[in-house]
């Protein structure tokens, strides 16, 4: 594999785990059904759980651009 900015071969690689925002749509829709007596029952879990992905960058040693690995 080779950097696309300065096209050399030092690449070391990364795992990192990101976590994913909430978004408005999400919230306004746990909101909705916290209002609502089995809303709770499902809203309560969904809110205490960790949302993340784990995404493996390259990252040039020569250079230091940083790119997504898929």
């Amino acid at each position: 594999m080779k950097c696309p900015k300065c096209g050399g071969e030092n690449i070391s690689f990364q795992t990192v785990s990101e976590s994913k925002g909430t978004g408005c749509f999400t919230l306004l829709l746990y909101l909705i059904l916290a209002l609502t007596i089995f809303g709770l029952l499902i809203v309560i879990p969904l809110m205490l759980r960790k949302k993340s992905k784990t995404v493996t960058y390259g990252v040039c040693q020569d250079c230091g651009k940083r790119w997504k690995v898929n």
